[in-house]
């Protein structure tokens, strides 16, 4: 038995592709030209052969995948975050098919980049999601599903790491129900919530002090590290990209309440803390400026004071 990948991510694909090569499944690596270089080294690193790996660029990439797709002959081909939509007639190539690994659930979580969608609305679990591809995205029957627990504070790098084991482990269960022709196929549930998300662009990831309560900045924060730098705030007129907060406890003077986004505490010990609707705090742990990645302490090493106020800009 034969299987190809085809991935845009690492730490999801990486480790199921360890796990095919080292039991001697693995057909082939298909990757994006313009990720190779962050993909293709890696790849070599783990012992896959430089010339069973293919760069598949945006212009011509149906014509390469079916000339790959003749020459290697998979029986199946397994996805990983590919960008774009693959036609029926390279979707009956494998006699297996094409089964796509969607780490958000159906058909709550269609789209792009459900692992942000998710810790940004603070799902408890996240859901992979294996089905079967058809020309329609994320449409295909369910093959197998499994839940992973988040957990509180956890950002998107390391969230991403963990559902990457948890996809490695499905290989020897796909690989045998496959083999024993036990491959279940069920419908997508009918009804209920269905959405299909974009990838967050910049209006997503901008804090709105006013309107999002504590938690939902820290989901924000959270979901948007490493991959999109953070969640974006102005201080003194110039962007901030916070990229880690935790909850605090602080007892303003004489019941004092202080505006959404003012920074309430600030020294070299505990850094900044910040007002958050409903008299709630966060401490502000690591942010990314122009001139570099700080923590809240360095911050107030650089002149930042209490009374000063982070702010929304359109």
């Amino acid at each position: 038995m034969k299987i190809a990948v085809i991935c845009n991510s690492d730490s999801l694909a990486f480790p199921a592709i360890a796990s095919l090569a080292g039991d001697g499944l693995l057909a082939g690596v298909g990757i994006l030209a313009r990720s190779s270089g962050r993909l293709f080294a890696p790849l070599l690193g783990m012992g896959v052969l430089k010339e069973n790996i293919i760069q598949l660029t945006r212009e011509t990439w149906e014509l390469e995948m079916q000339t790959w797709l003749q020459q290697i002959d998979p029986d199946m081909m397994w996805v990983f975050g590919f960008p774009w939509r693959i036609p029926s007639n390279l979707l009956a190539m494998p006699g297996g098919g094409f089964l796509n690994f969607h780490f958000g659930n159906l058909p709550a979580y269609k789209g792009a980049d459900p692992i942000f969608w998710q810790l940004k609305n603070g799902e408890e679990k996240a859901t992979l999601v294996v089905h079967r591809m058809t020309p329609a995205i994320d449409e295909g029957p369910i093959v197998m599903t499994r839940d992973l627990e988040t957990i509180r504070g956890e950002n998107y790098g390391l969230f991403c790491q963990r559902l990457g084991f948890m996809a490695a482990g499905l290989v020897q269960p796909l690989v045998d129900n496959y083999r024993n022709g036990v491959l279940p196929e069920l419908g997508q549930p009918n009804g209920g919530d269905a959405s299909f998300f974009k990838k967050p662009g910049a209006t997503t990831l901008k804090i709105n002090w006013e309107e999002q309560s504590a938690d939902e900045i820290e989901y924000l924060v959270n979901a948007s590290n490493p991959k999109y730098d953070g969640a974006s705030t102005y201080l003194r007129n110039a962007e901030i990209r916070i990229l880690e907060t935790s909850p605090a406890e602080i007892k303003l003077e004489n019941n004092f309440r202080a505006d959404p986004g003012t920074i309430v505490y600030a020294d070299a010990v505990y850094g900044l803390i910040v007002a958050c609707r409903e008299s709630r705090f966060l401490k502000i742990n690591v942010v990314h400026t122009q001139e570099g990645y700080f923590s809240g302490s360095k911050l107030f090493s650089m002149g930042v004071r209490a009374g000063e106020k982070f702010i929304n800009l359109n």
